[in-house]
C-alpha cells in the first residue's frame, strides 16, 4: 500500500513539475517611439487618450513584459529647456492610464526629449507611470543607487538597462537632480557584465544613431556588439525614426532601430512603416522571434496588410542584408530563424 502511495505522490509531483516548466515560456514585445505632442497631441484631444492603441493593443496586451520608447515627459509643471519650441515635448497626465490600458510594463526614458521640462519633468513622468505600475528605464536618481530594472516573469528574471549615446539640449546637468542614463564607454562593458550576473535574460536599450538612416552607423554597431560581448541577451534601438536592420550577433538579435510606433506624420520617407516584435522565451532561451508590419496612421498604427505589409516587411530585410541570414515572410508576418543552440 505504502509504495502504491508514494507511486501516486511521483506521479502528481512530475505532473506539477511538467505543469511549471511549461509555463516557463514569457513573451516579450517591443515597439518604438511614443509621441505624446505636437500632431500626436491634437489627435488625442479630438479622440481620446486611447486612441493609438486601439487597433494593436491586442498584440501589446499578449506581452508579459511589453516594452517602447516614451518620447516625451508626461507632466504639466515645470520650465521648458532651452532649445528649439517645435522640439519641445511634454504629454497630459492622462496619458499614463492610456499606456498601462494598452498593455505596457515598462518604458524607456533614456532619450533626447525626456528632459524637456527639465529634472521636474522626468521627475512628474515616473510618479505617473508609477501609479499605474509601470516602470521607468534609464533613469539616474541621485537618492537612489541606479540599478537595472528587474521583471520577474515565471521564474525568469528579465533584467533592463537603458541608455542614451548623446544628452538632452537645453538645460543645466547637475548630479544634485534627476537626469537620464548616459553610456560612458570607459564603464559600459563592466556595468553590462555586472548587470548580467544579477539575471537570466539581459536586454539593453540604447537611444543612438542618425535620425531617418536606414542603416546603423559604425558607433552603434562598435556599442551593439560590447554589449553582447559583455552578456546582454537582446538589444532594442531607438531615435532614427525609421526601420535600421536586425542583426544576428554571437546568436544573439540587435535591432538597431524599431523606428515609429505613435508619431504624428514626418516628411522623411519611412518614418511611417514600423514593426511590432515578439520574442518568445523559453527556460531563458530565444524561441521564437515574430515581426508585425505596422503602419502609421494618422498618428495611430494600424498593422499592415496585403502587399502593403509586405512591403514594409521586405524593405527591413533589405536594411538587414549582411547582418542576419534570414527574415522569413509568411502569412504577412516576419520571423526569424530560431537562435541556434
Amino acid at each position: 500500500m505504502k509504495k502504491i502511495i508514494k507511486g501516486i505522490l511521483f506521479f502528481i509531483v512530475a505532473i506539477l513539475f511538467i505543469g511549471v516548466m511549461e509555463k516557463r515560456e514569457v513573451e516579450l514585445v517591443f515597439v518604438g517611439d511614443i509621441l505624446l505632442d505636437r500632431g500626436v497631441r491634437k489627435v488625442l484631444n479630438e479622440k481620446g487618450y486611447d486612441y493609438p492603441y486601439r487597433n494593436v493593443e491586442k498584440i501589446l496586451r499578449k506581452g508579459d513584459n511589453t516594452f517602447g520608447n516614451l518620447e516625451s515627459p508626461i507632466t504639466q509643471r515645470g520650465v521648458a529647456a532651452y532649445k528649439r519650441r517645435d522640439l519641445i515635448f511634454r504629454g497630459d497626465i492622462e496619458n499614463a492610464k492610456a499606456l498601462k490600458e494598452a498593455g505596457f510594463h515598462i518604458l524607456n526614458l533614456a532619450n533626447n526629449h525626456t528632459m524637456d521640462y527639465k529634472s521636474i519633468g522626468i521627475t512628474d513622468t515616473i510618479k505617473h507611470l508609477e501609479k499605474v505600475n509601470i516602470k521607468s528605464l534609464g533613469v539616474i536618481d541621485p537618492h537612489k543607487a541606479n540599478k537595472m530594472i528587474i521583471m520577474k516573469r515565471k521564474g525568469i528574471r528579465f533584467g533592463y538597462l537603458g541608455y542614451s549615446v548623446f544628452p538632452p539640449e537645453g538645460y543645466i546637468y547637475s548630479k544634485e537632480r534627476m537626469d537620464i542614463s548616459r553610456v560612458n564607454m570607459k564603464k559600459i562593458g563592466d556595468t553590462i557584465k555586472k548587470a548580467k550576473e544579477g539575471c537570466d535574460y539581459l536586454i539593453l536599450s540604447f537611444h543612438w544613431g542618425n535620425e531617418y538612416e536606414f542603416y546603423p552607423s559604425e558607433v552603434q554597431k562598435n556599442l551593439a556588439h560590447i554589449a553582447i560581448d559583455q552578456g546582454a541577451d537582446l538589444v532594442i534601438g531607438h531615435h532614427p525614426h525609421v526601420l535600421q536592420g536586425v542583426e544576428k550577433y554571437k546568436d544573439k538579435l540587435i535591432f538597431y532601430s524599431l523606428g515609429n510606433f505613435v508619431f504624428d506624420r514626418q516628411r522623411n520617407k519611412g518614418t511611417d512603416e514600423t514593426i511590432i516584435v515578439n520574442i518568445k522565451i523559453e527556460n531563458n532561451q530565444c524561441k521564437e522571434v515574430t515581426l508585425t508590419p505596422i503602419r502609421i496612421k494618422e498618428c495611430q498604427p494600424h498593422i499592415a496588410k496585403g502587399k502593403d505589409g509586405e512591403y514594409i516587411l521586405e524593405r527591413l530585410k533589405m536594411y538587414s542584408q549582411g547582418l542576419i541570414d534570414e527574415i522569413e515572410i509568411r502569412n504577412g508576418l516576419g520571423y526569424i530563424t530560431l537562435l541556434d543552440r
